[in-house]
């Protein structure tokens, strides 16, 4: 019988910045890691002590939400193995052991910690061997890394530190959603902004000028306007119409499958979707596949692909941001939040140009900044 071929993965435990280490080739390394993850190129997942995430493969994309024990040859024992580790951690907590102050590895004993990881191992080896690549998985990579990123740095609420952690996976367009335990930063209200405020200087915001419209432009085959999107759109209608209703008019006919409307159909295809639609399902020039009907394909389109576009560029500033002060603390809709220091202000025209250059060209996006998130003003730049 042929033996099967193992491949080198990474497993890296962080637990607060007392507990770093790395489990890999049957054993933990606390101390001088850092050549050994230059050299791997499989990780369970993303961890920041990773400096060049495009040579890593990230299994735990291939897994998709579902659970090791899934692809395991013994499901039973890494789950049981789990249960131990966790009785064992809720056992110290009730001793009152402070785990800020120690790594929690050191209280677990060590044939417990080589079975749990060895077994992980095992079923990542599974992965590797019999699930394929899936289509999305470059975009899904760099989601996976952003995500991370910001889950690590925190953000200011008040007095408070709070966590942003993203949900990648449930939304039917790909689109980000917080997970229970985070800091609902998707859904905060108006007035609860002010309280928000960076560890640095200030915030700056870039966010897409009429992002979905110029996502239906592109589809479309038009160039884009330099413009605000609303005022390109409305030079061909009575000059009494405002901008707020303009907007409003747009999206009544863009989201109505019936709505017609000759001005707008000058510029714009509804059935753009056709081409990426087939057995109810839409295919993004992201490689996601979204079962959907027909009714809806459009919208899917055009929101997955926005939002995977608003997530690219914002990977890419992370990457960017790399030893400097500044980072992203978080993103939302069609924008993206800078944790921003003063010395880095002459980055400011590069990480515009790189939020606003895709797949599709150039989409014009709007610059703001403040010392808390609800009061951000317009900047030019």
């Amino acid at each position: 019988m042929k033996e099967e071929r193992t491949l080198r993965v990474i497993q890296t435990l962080e637990i607060e910045d007392n507990c770093r280490g790395i489990y890999a080739d049957n054993q933990f390394i606390f101390k001088n890691f850092s050549q050994l993850l230059d050299s791997a190129d499989h990780a369970w997942s993303y961890s920041t002590a990773i400096e060049r995430d495009e040579n890593y493969t990230f299994l735990s994309v291939y897994a998709n939400q579902k659970q090791l024990s899934e692809f395991s040859r013994d499901p039973q024992g890494i789950l049981s193995v789990g249960d131990l580790i966790r009785s064992q951690k809720a056992a110290a907590l009730t001793a009152k052991v402070d785990l800020s102050r120690l790594c929690f590895f050191d209280v677990l004993p060590d044939h417990l910690l080589h079975r749990w990881f060895s077994l992980r191992d095992a079923a990542m080896q599974e992965i590797i061997r019999t699930v394929p690549r899936p289509a999305s998985y470059d975009i899904m990579h760099k989601i996976h890394v952003l995500t991370t990123e910001i889950s690590k740095r925190g953000l200011n609420v008040g007095k408070i530190r709070e966590r942003v952690k993203y949900d990648i996976y449930t939304s039917a367009t790909g689109r980000l959603a917080t997970v229970k335990g985070s800091y609902p930063i998707m859904n905060i209200k108006k007035e609860e902004r002010k309280s928000v405020t960076p560890q640095n200087d200030l915030f700056l915001e870039l966010d897409l000028n009429g992002a979905e419209i110029r996502t239906l432009l592109a589809f479309s085959g038009v160039q884009q306007p330099t413009e605000d999107i609303h005022l390109w759109n409305m030079k061909d209608m009575p000059p009494w119409i405002s901008r707020s209703e303009a907007k409003a008019q747009f999206f009544a006919w863009l989201y109505n499958p019936k709505a017609e409307n000759g001005i707008y159909e000058k510029h714009y295809n509804k059935k753009a979707y056709l081409e990426h639609y087939t057995n109810a399902t839409i295919r993004t020039p992201f490689g996601r596949a979204l079962p959907v009907d027909e009714r809806k394909a459009l919208n899917y389109l055009l929101q997955s692909t926005t939002s995977d576009i608003v997530l690219e560029n914002a990977y890419k500033i992370v990457k960017k941001l790399r030893g400097t002060k500044s980072f992203v603390a978080f993103t939302m809709h069609d924008s993206v939040v800078l944790d921003f220091a003063k010395e880095d202000y002459e980055m400011v025209s590069q990480l515009k140009d790189i939020f606003e250059t895709n797949l599709f060209g150039r989409f014009l996006s709007n610059v703001s900044i403040g010392k808390n998130f609800g009061e951000m003003k317009e900047i030019r730049v």
